[in-house]
C-alpha cells in the first residue's frame, strides 16, 4: 500500500437513553446506576469523537454496545455527532444495544422477538446492510461478524451461526488484506484468567463449540488477514490466536480507542507532542 490506511476502533460506548429526562421512572434508578459505573458517557462522547475527528482517521469503526439498551434517540444522536464531524463511521452490534428496558435492567432474558425487531431498527439508524457483512477501503476487506448471546454452561457466552459461519469461510478467499471484528473475544490461555477477574469469574468469551472452532480453524487457515478486533470484556489485550493477534480494546465509556494504522510504511511514533524534550545546558 503506497498510501496508509488508518481508522479508529471504538467498543462499548454503553450510552444510556438520551436525554435523562426522557427516562421511565421504572427503569430510572437502574439506568442512574449504570450510567455511573460507566462514567457517564454522554459527557464524554463529544470529546471522544473530537479527538478521533483530529487524528484524521479514514473511519472509525463502533465495535458493539455503543448502546446500553435500545433507544431511538441515543442510537441517532450517536449517527448525527459524527455526521456532524465528517467521520464516516461503520456499526456492529454487542450484546446490549438490542435489548430493550425489561431486559437489560430486569430480566436478562433472551427474547429473539425483540432482538429481530430491534436489530432491524438499528440496521436503519446506522445504515447498515446486514447484521453481518463486509466493506472495502483502499484495497482491503473488512468482516463484520454478529456475535449474539446464548445461554451455556456457566453462564453466557457468545455465538455465531452456521449460516454466518459458511459466508465467513468465503469472505476469507478475498484476495487481499483482511481484517475480521466481532464483538465477544475468544478465550486464550494469555487472556483467560484476566477476563474471569474482569468480570468477578463469570465467563467473557465466546462459546466454546463446534461453530466457534470453525471460525478459529477459517481464521489460522487465512494467509491475507492481518488480524482480529474485539472488545467486550472492557480491558485492553492482544493475544495470540495460532499464528494471529487478536486485539481487545477498552471500554469506549472511559474514553478508550484504538487508532489502527494499515500500510507497509514503518509504525508513527505515539507522541502526541510536537519535538522532542530538550534540558538546557548548565552555565
Amino acid at each position: 500500500m503506497k498510501t496508509p490506511l488508518a481508522f479508529a476502533y471504538i467498543t462499548d460506548l454503553h450510552l444510556p437513553p438520551w436525554p435523562r429526562e426522557a427516562w421511565p421512572d421504572r427503569y430510572a434508578h437502574a439506568i442512574a446506576w449504570w450510567d455511573q459505573e460507566c462514567a457517564h458517557p454522554h459527557d464524554g462522547l463529544s470529546l471522544l469523537l473530537d479527538q478521533i475527528a483530529v487524528a484524521g482517521v479514514d473511519f472509525v469503526f463502533f465495535g458493539g454496545d455503543s448502546l446500553d439498551v435500545y433507544d431511538t434517540t441515543t442510537a441517532n444522536r450517536l449517527a448525527e455527532l459524527c455526521q456532524q464531524r465528517k467521520l464516516d463511521c461503520y456499526f456492529s452490534f454487542g450484546n446490549h444495544d438490542f435489548e430493550s428496558l425489561e431486559i437489560r435492567y430486569v430480566t436478562h432474558d433472551d427474547v429473539p422477538e425483540v432482538r429481530r425487531e430491534n436489530t432491524g431498527k438499528l440496521l436503519e439508524h446506522w445504515s447498515m446492510p446486514h447484521r453481518y457483512y463486509h466493506f472495502d477501503r483502499a484495497g482491503v476487506r473488512f468482516i463484520v461478524l454478529d456475535t449474539p448471546y446464548q445461554v451455556v454452561e456457566g453462564g453466557w457466552a457468545g455465538s455465531v451461526d452456521q449460516q454466518q459461519v459458511q459466508w465467513l469461510v468465503h469472505q476469507l478467499e478475498f484476495d487481499g488484506p483482511i481484517l475480521l471484528f466481532y464483538h465477544i473475544p475468544f478465550r486464550t490461555d494469555e487472556n483467560q484468567d484476566r477476563l474471569l477477574l474482569v468480570w468477578n469469574g463469570v465467563r467473557a468469551w465466546m462459546a466454546e463449540d463446534a461453530q466457534s472452532q470453525k471460525v478459529l480453524t477459517a481464521i489460522n487457515a487465512c494467509p491475507n488477514l492481518l488480524g482480529t478486533f474485539a472488545g467486550h470484556s472492557h480491558v485492553r489485550s492482544e493475544d495470540k490466536i495460532g499464528d494471529k493477534w487478536q486485539f481487545v480494546t477498552a471500554a469506549g465509556h472511559y474514553n478508550a480507542w484504538r487508532h489502527v494504522r494499515i500500510g507497509n510504511q514503518a509504525a508513527p511514533k505515539s507522541l502526541c507532542a510536537a519535538g522532542w524534550p530538550t534540558v538546557e545546558e548548565e552555565a
